[in-house]
């Protein structure tokens, strides 16, 4: 590790340049930054096993699965984490440029524009749009069938920029919607970062949970994406969708939320909804070794189911093993992010210009 960090300038940088990145001493890791660094570490985990059976990675990693590997489809180097974590960071980068939910948009849209090994279709197709309502567009685009797990990965984000309370939920919900519109999926955040908060502020798992839970339920993610403006004359359409079924997504969020609680597993899928019941099944095991291992060996959207459970073991304090950190890196350069950076060395800076006021 250098003894310095780089942190980007808050301010002074026009559209479409390259972000500009001063020395700076090193700052101490924060609750929050070991967050940051237990997603990407899982996510780097899962890369290796992403849409392989647990056939197919019981054959040729064994039983267990305790480092970086080799194997990846999109071809991530070990220890590289995917565009997951890709995502995650460059929504701290959006926030550090401390224009909004703007900065965040222009900031995912220089990830995507810079060609990453992987990106999500809905995920593609909303970015591509370059605009706010982008992700509702997108949305209306699948006929409103589209409810990925394309936000949910990259939501903790808004929760380690610093947003708590009812602006954390506000947040949530829109950043989600910058590419996924579904209220499956915005209401699948604003329970993940609400999880989030109550794990960091102590409480035990299943109280977290069905804390996190009674603010979705009380949450008006219609309103809050209409403050955003993301909703407006031409996806009139998608608001009506949006309004007609967002009792019932609450009602699935809930549902699949108690059943990973009780051991649930329906799939490792990239639909939202299991992705978030794998993530509370297995989140809740007394190591964070123990909580991602099992995401890891499952496959399918392993990267992804592991990189949400990372998120929420890191928000319980568990500790990532330490010969994890040196090596991690993230798989993909792109303005703000150069992809032999080491992570143990840049996310501190990361994670304080997101939250600087």
């Amino acid at each position: 590790m250098n003894d310095v960090l780089f942190l980007p300038p808050p301010t002074g940088r026009g559209a479409g340049e390259p972000l500009v990145w001063a020395a700076m001493p090193e700052c101490p890791m924060t609750d929050v930054t070991g967050t940051l660094f237990s997603l990407a570490a899982a996510d780097a985990l899962g890369a290796a096993t992403e849409f392989k059976t647990p056939q197919a990675i019981a054959s040729r990693y064994g039983p267990i699965f305790t480092d970086y590997q080799p194997g990846s489809v999109f071809g991530f180097a070990p220890g590289e984490a995917t565009d997951d974590t890709q995502m995650v960071v460059a929504t701290l980068l959006g926030y550090a440029r401390k224009t909004g939910l703007e900065g965040v948009l222009a900031a995912l849209r220089e990830w995507l524009a810079a060609g990453p090994p992987d990106v999500g279709g809905l995920t593609g197709a909303a970015l591509r749009f370059n605009a706010m309502d982008g992700g509702v567009r997108a949305w209306q685009g699948s006929g409103f069938q589209s409810a990925g797990n394309g936000g949910l990965m990259r939501i903790a984000a808004v929760w380690i920029a610093g947003y708590r309370g009812a602006e954390l939920a506000h947040a949530s919900a829109a950043v989600t919607a910058l590419t996924h519109a579904d209220p499956r999926c915005v209401y699948a955040s604003v329970f993940l970062t609400a999880f989030l908060e109550a794990l960091a502020g102590g409480q035990p798992y299943a109280g977290a949970a069905a804390a996190a839970l009674q603010l979705t339920d009380d949450f008006d993610a219609r309103a809050a994406l209409l403050d955003a403006g993301l909703f407006g004359i031409d996806t009139r359409d998608a608001h009506t969708a949006f309004r007609d079924r967002e009792r019932q997504a609450r009602a699935e969020v809930r549902a699949r939320v108690r059943s990973g609680l009780g051991g649930k597993l329906t799939s490792q899928s990239g639909f939202v909804l299991d992705t978030l019941e794998a993530a509370v099944k297995h989140a809740g095991a007394g190591t964070w070794h123990a909580c991602v291992e099992p995401a890891v060996l499952l496959g399918d959207d392993s990267d992804t189911v592991a990189c949400v459970v990372g998120a929420v073991a890191g928000a319980r304090g568990l500790e990532v093993p330490p010969h994890l950190l040196p090596p991690l890196r993230l798989g993909h350069t792109w303005p703000g992010w150069q992809r032999d950076w080491a992570c143990t060395e840049h996310f501190p800076a990361v994670v304080q210009a997101a939250q600087a006021k």
